[in-house]
């Protein structure tokens, strides 16, 4: 980054979306995060695939914004948590908790104990943050994921469960940047998350309101996959299951389960992984690792979620949570599975 004439120019200047595209896209390292599609109106999503779709202004935004191409992570922690990690497979925790919502109704609709989204059922109600961007499901579409913004907690039900594809989520941060909102919470995967970070603390000159976004809520993941991949080669064509039947689907106890009115189907999930999105490949991190908290199913008992608290804020909202009865926490057994899942993430690493 250089000044000239007193105008601050973007380092890579020049940069344009066929650097993104050769370094990063052809080369199977997108992770469908969604920053460059957010920020630039000249990129969309074409067939889960980011692509130029006006004229490329060369800006280099896309480019230095996306995760798969820079990722300073010891800069990253400085700045979020103060400090750097000494835990090199869960990163910086200040405590790591089994918890669980505390309404059984919203347990129901939820996923494992269904602390995510009672913790963002407290930060809306308590007026922590005015806007949640998560994952919803397609209306026209079944199961296919896409990024939502919320507003009010009545509308908690739009977010909850998982989705087991590819989402772009930072849209709905630039959804909800657009619609003037000031305390935007964001719920992802660790490479959204990355994402966010990473643009964050760029001393770029890029404007894009990232300064709304005041916590983010990282879920564990080990991989993910794309919308045709699972969906409909695995789940439709070989479980032969229609996705308009499906009622939940799970990951746990080493099987993903396919859950419909009359029947449970079931596969192991390491016989998945040649559904595996190829840009899952290149992350090396399980549990979000620059999250304000992270939460997962991996170490809790069936029923309950694994929290890891992290930042400042992160821990002052989770405790609010629990002093508001809106989450019960219990001591965890132990974290050598996570620690397993983590270390194997990192190995594997392309």
């Amino acid at each position: 980054m250089e000044v000239v004439e007193g105008i601050t120019v973007p380092t890579f200047t020049g940069s344009g979306f066929n650097e993104l595209e050769s370094k990063v896209i052809r080369k199977g390292k997108c992770c469908l995060c969604g920053a460059c599609i957010a920020f630039c109106p000249r990129i969309d999503e074409v067939d889960d695939v980011p692509q130029l779709v006006e004229y490329d202004a060369l800006c280099g935004m896309c480019y230095t914004h996306c995760p798969r191409s820079f990722l300073d992570i010891p800069a990253i922690e400085e700045e979020v948590f103060g400090q750097t990690r000494t835990d090199a497979l869960i990163g910086i925790h200040n405590g790591i908790f089994a918890a669980r919502a505390n309404d059984s109704k919203l347990r129901e609709h939820a996923q494992d104990g269904g602390v995510v989204t009672a913790l963002i059922k407290y930060a809306l109600d308590e007026g922590v943050l005015d806007a949640v961007v998560a994952t919803g499901l397609s209306a026209d579409v079944p199961w296919k994921p896409v990024p939502v913004v919320i507003t009010d907690s009545s509308d908690i039900d739009k977010i909850a469960g998982s989705k087991y594809s590819l989402s772009p989520n930072i849209i709905g941060v630039k959804e909800a940047i657009n619609e003037g909102f000031e305390n935007i919470g964001f719920v992802g995967l660790p490479c959204n998350i990355q994402a966010l970070r990473n643009i964050q603390v760029s001393t770029e000159p890029y404007q894009v309101g990232i300064e709304k976004v005041k916590l983010m809520v990282g879920l564990f993941c080990m991989e993910n996959f794309r919308y045709d991949d699972l969906l409909k080669s695995f789940v439709k064509k070989v479980l032969k299951v229609n996705l308009e039947d499906v009622l939940k689907f799970e990951m746990r106890d080493g099987s993903f389960w396919v859950i419909t009115a009359d029947t449970t189907y079931s596969a192991r999930i390491k016989d998945l992984d040649k559904y595996a999105a190829e840009g899952c490949r290149h992350c090396n991190d399980f549990t979000a690792e620059l999250s304000d908290i992270s939460i997962g199913s991996v170490g809790s008992k069936r029923g309950w979620s694994t929290v890891i608290k992290r930042s400042t804020l992160g821990t002052k909202i989770f405790e609010g949570a629990i002093k508001q009865g809106y989450i019960d926490i219990s001591d965890i057994s132990g974290t050598n599975l996570i620690e397993g899942l983590s270390k194997r993430k990192k190995e594997r690493l392309v």
